[in-house]
């Protein structure tokens, strides 16, 4: 008996875990559709994922929306600014390879290099930021981004693998099958891992906290 019982505390944990992975990725995916909502949304699946890792047992659509339109505002900003740096830096590679094709000169591929520089830091940043802004949510923006990259360093190996499956949606969009898998899971799937992966990060960024304190 002992053993049926654990045995179905298993399989319900599991099918908890599988209802929290496809609501989550459809509630990220919806409240992302107007863009510039794209980092509040992944920020509030980010703090949903690491309730539940953490054990506590929040609502699932009261807990997200809660956590959605908590300080939306900022998290607006900072995912504009993001979208921005990201988008003109896009179009600087580009124009450097225009530039490149035409005329393979020394300080057009030291552009080049500096512009995709920064396209990979604003890239690690955005990663980093969901852990600082779910331990220091009043943060000013520019000490919050000064710390996600200083973390982004100090960790470096970490955001190695923080890298590596973040690109999995992106490389779901690839194929059709998993085209179909992305609504259920191409989103939730990278913001979990980026919770188990960033776990000692949250509890580094807490201890600076608790020194200041």
């Amino acid at each position: 008996m002992v053993y049926e019982k654990t045995f179905y505390q298993k399989i319900n944990t599991v099918a908890d875990w599988i209802i929290r992975i496809i609501m989550l990725n459809v509630l990220m995916i919806i409240t992302s559709l107007a863009v510039v909502t794209i980092f509040p949304s992944l920020s509030a699946g980010y703090k949903m994922f690491y309730q539940y890792v953490h054990k506590d047992e929040e609502k699932l659509f009261k807990g997200y929306f809660t956590y959605f339109i908590q300080d939306i505002g900022k998290k607006m900003g900072i995912g504009l600014i993001l979208i921005l740096i990201v988008g003109l830096g896009y179009l600087n590679v580009t124009y450097y390879v225009d530039l490149l094709n035409v005329n393979s000169n020394l300080l057009y591929l030291i552009g080049y290099y500096l512009t995709l520089a920064v396209l990979a830091s604003s890239f690690v940043i955005t990663l980093y930021t969901l852990s600082v802004i779910h331990v220091l949510p009043d943060l000013k923006l520019t000490l919050m981004f000064k710390l996600a990259f200083y973390v982004s360093g100090k960790f470096f190996l970490k955001t190695v693998l923080l890298v590596l499956t973040t690109i999995i949606p992106f490389v779901m969009l690839m194929f059709p099958f998993t085209m179909v898998l992305f609504v259920f899971s191409g989103l939730s799937i990278p913001v979990l891992l980026n919770v188990l992966i960033t776990d000692k990060v949250v509890d580094y960024i807490e201890g600076l906290v608790k020194s200041d304190v």
